[in-house]
């Protein structure tokens, strides 16, 4: 009898393991279509993980040689787990890559799984603690990523701190060939590009990008600005008619109809206004492709937790989408195409942890750098995010 028993339990075990779902810590609710839904339904909060370092179960790291020495288990004074990851100067350099394309890296991730025409909905806790120091290069902590072989382009979705971390960049590419390195052609046509600058606490967006267009410097956009009936045009109402746009890059032109003063955008078409018109037709058009979301919200201070929920789904038609919850607040809102790639498609993975530039590149070496994460979970719908990470 205890044979049986111990031989039914091996089969069940068997069957666990060989199932590509099993592993899932959360149900898919049946109100969701089966079809579309996440290739990964699951939560990780670090609580069954010992004090120390990682072990992996069924995610994995992107591993360039340090193994799992970058990855540790720590618990704060409330008894909370959480995993500790750092990257040093050195460190997971891809051998590769020349030195001017020098990285360090330490990333954990899903396994790589087909995510076409799926609804993916991904959120995760960070703090950057106290004593972190930032650097005057790209520092990437989340990546949403198709891959192909080869692969020479960004991930659909980045979140990355710049500029000693007074700048943050969020967005990819959603398209071009895979195979080729950064091209203006492809960057123009297939880029998402968001960034925002750090000011008196808070991060305030400065310049946008999205597919098929230039990017543009927010500071030519005026957003809630009437129409005029007739014209078409809009304008800005009388309470804010003073508001001067660009004045910083107008000089004289011919006077156009009532309009008095002419300025250039960034592609060095002319833009007539007087004080009551915003801009012309062509500028205002790409400002409403980011009038749907948070452009000005809280920095969150160094030692701090933030939540981050993220929505993508890949597609080749116009249901696809990009969305990013900083704290339960919108900051990027894209609908779209996201998938228009040439290449060999392998999978997509989700990863948190740390990207940088190396200080290879020009001879330096940056500070080691620690960041933390928590409540890495992935399911297939905004409300079970939401149910799961508050």
């Amino acid at each position: 009898m205890i044979k049986v028993f111990r031989y039914l339990i091996s089969i069940l075990i068997f069957q666990l393991i060989s199932n590509s779902y099993a592993w899932e810590k959360i149900p898919v609710p049946d109100y969701i279509n089966k079809k579309t839904k996440s290739p990964w339904n699951f939560i990780e909060d670090f609580e069954n993980q010992k004090i120390g370092k990682l072990r992996l179960k069924n995610l994995s790291i992107n591993d360039k040689g340090e193994g799992l020495r970058p990855f540790k288990i720590k618990k704060d004074a409330n008894g909370n787990k959480y995993l500790e990851v750092t990257v040093q100067h050195g460190w997971n350099n891809d051998p590769y890559k020349s030195k001017k394309k020098s990285t360090e890296r330490a990333e954990f991730q899903t396994r790589q799984k087909r995510a076409l025409n799926k609804d993916i909905w991904i959120g995760f806790k960070v703090r950057v603690p106290k004593e972190f120091v930032h650097i005057d290069t790209r520092v990437l902590f989340f990546q949403f990523k198709n891959q192909f072989d080869p692969m020479r382009k960004s991930p659909l979705l980045g979140i990355r701190f710049y500029e000693n971390g007074n700048a943050m960049v969020i967005g990819g590419d959603t398209g071009g060939s895979a195979g080729k390195s950064w091209n203006k052609e492809d960057y123009k046509k297939y880029s998402l590009r968001y960034k925002y600058l750090k000011k008196n606490g808070n991060w305030i967006m400065f310049q946008g990008k999205e597919r098929n267009m230039s990017s543009i410097k927010l500071s030519k956009c005026v957003f809630g600005a009437k129409k005029d009936s007739i014209t078409g045009e809009k304008y800005i109402s009388k309470s804010n008619k003073n508001q001067n746009l660009n004045n910083k890059n107008c000089f004289g032109c011919y006077e156009y109809f009532t309009r008095k003063v002419c300025c250039y955008d960034a592609e060095g078409n002319p833009i007539w206004k007087d004080p009551l018109y915003v801009n012309s037709k062509s500028i205002s058009n790409k400002c409403e492709k980011f009038n749907n979301f948070k452009k000005t919200f809280k920095a969150t201070k160094l030692g701090n937790w933030t939540t981050y929920k993220i929505g993508i789904k890949n597609s080749k038609k116009q249901d696809g989408y990009v969305k990013v919850f900083k704290d339960n607040k919108l900051i990027v809102n894209y609908s779209g195409i996201t998938y228009e790639w040439k290449g060999n498609y392998t999978g997509s993975y989700a990863r948190i942890g740390i990207y940088r530039n190396s200080g290879r590149r020009i001879d330096i070496k940056y500070p080691s750098q620690s960041i933390h994460f928590d409540n890495f979970i992935i399911v297939s719908d905004k409300k079970t995010l939401d149910n799961f990470l508050k």
